[in-house]
């Protein structure tokens, strides 16, 4: 009886879980002719020539930001499993790269340790996106890639110049005061780009 009783509650843990994952704060979706893929740990073929990254945060009252890494190599980030922490995860906010308003290169930054934040605050009047729809309570934001910024060898290339696979690594964060680096992670995905 105890042994039903622990099993019983053990699969409704992991219903309750189930459930728990499901709950999406952003989908990405990559867009090339007319062709748009939800991005969520597959790989995507891509022509060489410009794409756009659309964020649709679903629920912006809660998460209206987000962290990309984007390397040529699958380590650190693109390997990691669901179960595993991302390496120094309390120096996320540390890690972002600067970047200008609103995107005026058409870039993706490409660096095998650091980030890129991009966010969405109504209350500023300026973000990191090309531009912004509000649709249904959600925000959509569009994020247009025309180059690829190589930041270690500070070159920035064209993307129909890039012959090697991208990937790229999404992770959604909130602060958390009672966890010991004040931020706590909600949800993670990847996808790797071939061209």
């Amino acid at each position: 009886m105890i042994l039903y009783r622990f099993l019983l509650l053990f699969m409704l843990m992991g219903i309750a879980n189930a459930r728990g994952q499901n709950t999406s704060y952003v989908k990405v979706y990559i867009e090339q002719n007319g062709k748009k893929y939800l991005l969520n740990n597959q790989t995507v073929k891509l022509e060489r020539k410009p794409f756009t990254l659309i964020f649709e945060f679903t629920k912006p009252d809660t998460v209206a930001g987000i962290y990309i890494n984007t390397s040529l190599l699958p380590e650190p980030y693109y390997l990691l499993l669901p179960s595993q922490e991302i390496p120094e995860f309390e120096y996320l906010p540390q890690k972002v790269l600067s970047e200008y308003k609103f995107n005026p290169h058409k870039e993706l930054k490409v660096h095998p340790e650091f980030f890129q934040y991009w966010s969405y605050n109504p209350h500023r009047n300026w973000n990191k996106f090309d531009r912004i729809e509000k649709r249904n309570g959600k925000i959509i934001a569009y994020r247009r890639i025309e180059n690829l910024d190589f930041v270690k060898q500070s070159r920035r290339i064209p993307v129909e110049d890039n012959r090697r696979s991208l990937y790229l690594f999404f992770t959604v964060v909130k602060k958390d005061p009672r966890s010991f680096s004040g931020l706590k992670e909600w949800e993670r995905f990847k996808a790797k780009l071939k061209f």
